[in-house]
This record gives C-alpha cells, sequence and structure tokens, in this order.
C-alpha cells in the first residue's frame, strides 16, 4: 500500500485517540486513559516506519515531495496543538486537585485542634454504681 495513505491513516488514529484523552480528561474519567495512551505507544513506532518508507518514497518523487510535506505538516502541527490542549487540561485538574486536597489537610487539622480541646483521652466520663 502506499505510504502517504497509510501515514494519513495513522495520524487521523492519532487524532481520534488523542480526542478519546480529551474526553477522558473532561469526565475525570483516568480508567479510560491507559487504552489510548497505549495505542499511541504503539501507534508512534508504526508512524516513524511510515515516514522512513514515506521519505524514501518522496525522495524519487521531488515534484510531489513539497506538497505531502506541507500536508502532513499542517496535520501534524495540528495533533501537537491538540496534545498541548490535553496537557493543559491535565495541569488545570490536577491544580484543582492541589487545592482541594490542601483544603481537605487544612479541615483535617482543624478538626484535630477541636477534638485536642474537646475530646479526652481517658475512658468514657460514665460511671455506674449499681
Amino acid at each position: 500500500m502506499d505510504a502517504t495513505a497509510d501515514l494519513t491513516r495513522a495520524l487521523a488514529e492519532w487524532r481520534r485517540l488523542t480526542d478519546l484523552e480529551s474526553e477522558a480528561i473532561l469526565k475525570e474519567n483516568w480508567h479510560e486513559l491507559p487504552e489510548p495512551q497505549g495505542r499511541k505507544v504503539q501507534l508512534q513506532a508504526e508512524i516513524q516506519r511510515l515516514l522512513a518508507s514515506a521519505g524514501a518514497g518522496l525522495l524519487r518523487h521531488a515534484h510531489r515531495s513539497q506538497e505531502i510535506e506541507g500536508k502532513f505538516n499542517s496535520a501534524v502541527g495540528e495533533l501537537i496543538a491538540l496534545e498541548r490542549r490535553n496537557r493543559d487540561l491535565l495541569v488545570a485538574k490536577r491544580q484543582c486537585r492541589r487545592a482541594e486536597s490542601n483544603r481537605l489537610a487544612l479541615t483535617l487539622r482543624d478538626l484535630q485542634g477541636v477534638k485536642r480541646a474537646y475530646g479526652s483521652s481517658r475512658g468514657p466520663h460514665w460511671q455506674s454504681y449499681s
């Protein structure tokens, strides 16, 4: 098959997987992330192989080279932008979680202070005189 067509399909698959990651991040469904990320690792090796194959083919057809290279540069640029968007989404989610964690830590500290102030380390206060 044509290496450029295969490369186009591989880049489209990368985009689909990146969109799946975006959806999972937005929904905070962290269990959905490993599958597309694992597939991307496999796809990366495939894309590298296809790039090498397409590069060799383009050298034989120099007149088409710039046209195809421009098409792939555009697609790759879009994928990079989508990956950056996912990174930014993750950073924002992490910052929210960190703020929530800090707030909960302060609440826990306050509750421990209340327990120390009003609680007793001795046994129960009720005694039976029967």
